[in-house]
């Protein structure tokens, strides 16, 4: 996925790739990342995303600390317009729902913003500052 968006980090994204496995493996053992695949008839991977539950501190409406944030989506070239990142979304926000979860965040690149508004998800305020 890394490489597909950002070719130009190719040696950025080879240094860093076990301390992602690693950190997907933590993940997975703490039942805190879900991992959601399509495949093809044929079995191949079409797309996929990941729901985290990522710590949030308690709100008003809403003691719970964790929160789910959809990430990590991608669809492979050949199967993008045809409704792999909808099923994908769909599906998380049903898991979300039936685990008791009120919302779902996640950042959005411009090319899936419209996967996500028309599935209900609006523009939030955040800011960011790169040290």
């Amino acid at each position: 996925m890394w490489l597909a968006i950002h070719p130009e980090l190719k040696k950025e994204i080879r240094a860093t790739e076990a301390g992602t496995r690693n950190w997907i493996r933590e993940q997975l053992s703490k039942k805190s990342l879900v991992c959601l695949i399509v495949r093809s008839r044929d079995g191949r991977v079409a797309g996929s995303g990941c729901i985290w539950l990522r710590e949030e501190q308690p709100r008003p409406t809403n003691m719970r600390l964790l929160v789910p944030y959809l990430m990590s989506m991608y669809t492979e070239k050949q199967f993008r317009r045809k409704g792999v990142a909808k099923l994908i979304v769909k599906s998380a926000l049903k898991w979300s729902r039936e685990h008791g979860y009120d919302r779902v965040i996640l950042h959005a690149s411009k090319e899936g913003r419209p996967v996500y508004e028309g599935l209900g998800f609006t523009q939030t305020n955040e800011m960011r500052l790169n040290l």
